[in-house]
């Protein structure tokens, strides 16, 4: 069966073949393709793919290694033969090997991708390192052992208390830095850092943070000052609204507002919103929520008695929408599928308007043309069943082997 892949990072043909590659109907774009000699034919069958950013060939007589390498004293010592080895990714040399056990080793590498070495290594490291086809190295002389990091980081003073020695951080995913982390040891015990990824800060950290930073791959974002970061979806009604003193809140979450939280109850609880998200609250105070939002991104739904939000997946049937008892504002954050017996009257007798930015699954046409009128905002969209766009596959990858 063919199938369709969206974007891929690196695109592995070195065990590739005909029959594989011609199984692909279609490649969104693809960053990398590594092939050895024997499967080289196999890039002109990569006619349906999008832009491909760039190709290498492994050397002959390279193993391949994909992701972090690391080599220490006992590997040099123990290498009798010559050892040749392409690396996509990372390598890392321990900083005990001694430049004695380096240069007897017979180790030919090739690399693609960053290493990192003692400083009493960089030089040694940098005239042995083969340079083949379109393989690049950057190198890293580092003076404390770089400690990786991957996924979600929470930089605190904890983290800063975990280690001996100051620290090379390589951080490859989402890092925060804690709100409270205290920036004088911060500066202390941080060496350098490095971002593959996002980093968040606050606003007060950002001559530390950029003093440390020497490479971002990525992007930083930074929280302004006086702003309380919510990190995820906050509902507030009339009783949770008063822990809140003239807060100013900073998110990329949905935040909603119940129909009990009053126009004073509001005003005094939260003085400005900075959201990338969507607010869902009441008329009766979606003026002043207006007010509160500078940011022109930032999208207000309001309802006026009662209001359905969907933010994952929900089914909802014929019964389920008569026992609302009277029209209800629909936000479909998520998917929302409607039973094959609702009908026309169902959805006028239930529904007031609809925010979509997920999606709605309808059992017919018809019905589809009848929730038209009712949208307001439309950043998502109305699905017939059986003319979804089937993905016979996978979405975006990282690596791909065929």
């Amino acid at each position: 069966m063919s199938r369709i892949i969206e974007n891929v990072g690196m695109l592995d043909l070195t065990q590739a073949t005909e029959e594989t590659v011609t199984s692909i109907e279609r490649i969104g774009n693809v960053g990398l393709v590594i092939y050895r000699a024997e499967t080289a034919h196999l890039l002109t069958l990569l006619k349906n793919a999008g832009n491909i950013g760039k190709t290498i060939e492994i050397p002959e007589g390279h193993r391949y290694y994909s992701g972090t390498l690391r080599l220490d004293e006992e590997y040099f010592q123990l290498l009798e033969q010559p050892d040749r080895v392409f690396v996509n990714g990372t390598v890392i040399i321990d900083k005990g090997v001694s430049l004695e056990a380096f240069q007897n080793g017979t180790l030919h590498l090739v690399v693609n991708g960053e290493v990192y070495a003692p400083r009493h290594l960089a030089a040694a490291v940098t005239s042995a390192l083969l340079k083949v086809g379109g393989a690049s190295a950057e190198i890293h002389a580092y003076e404390y052992e770089p400690r990786f990091e991957s996924g979600k980081v929470q930089l605190n003073n904890a983290y800063l208390a975990s280690g001996s020695e100051p620290m090379e951080l390589v951080l490859n995913g989402m890092v925060h830095l804690d709100k409270e982390l205290d920036m004088e040891q911060f500066s202390a015990r941080i060496e350098k850092i490095q971002v593959n990824g996002k980093a968040i800060i606050h606003e007060h950290q950002s001559p530390y943070f950029y003093d440390k930073l020497k490479k971002i791959n990525g992007l930083v974002e930074v929280i302004p000052a006086g702003f309380e970061h919510v990190t995820k979806p906050l509902r507030l009604n009339a009783r949770s609204v008063r822990r809140f003193k003239s807060h100013k809140l900073y998110t990329s979450k949905p935040l909603i507002l119940e129909a009990d939280v009053t126009r004073d109850a509001f005003s005094q609880a939260v003085s400005e919103i900075h959201s990338s998200s969507f607010i869902i609250c009441g008329e009766e105070i979606e003026d002043l929520v207006w007010e509160r939002c500078p940011n022109l991104n930032t999208e207000i739904v309001s309802y006026e008695r009662l209001f359905v939000f969907i933010s994952g997946e929900e089914t909802w049937s014929k019964d389920q929408l008569a026992a609302l008892g009277q029209p209800a504002s629909f936000i479909v954050d998520g998917t929302l599928t409607f039973d094959d017996d609702v009908t026309e009257g169902d959805i006028r007798a239930s529904m007031s308007s609809l925010d979509l930015f997920g999606e709605v699954v309808v059992g017919e046409k018809r019905i589809k043309g009848i929730l038209y009128p009712y949208l307001r905002a439309n950043n998502g969209s109305i699905i017939v069943k059986g003319t979804e766009e089937e993905l016979a596959g996978i979405g975006n990858v990282g690596m791909l082997s065929l």
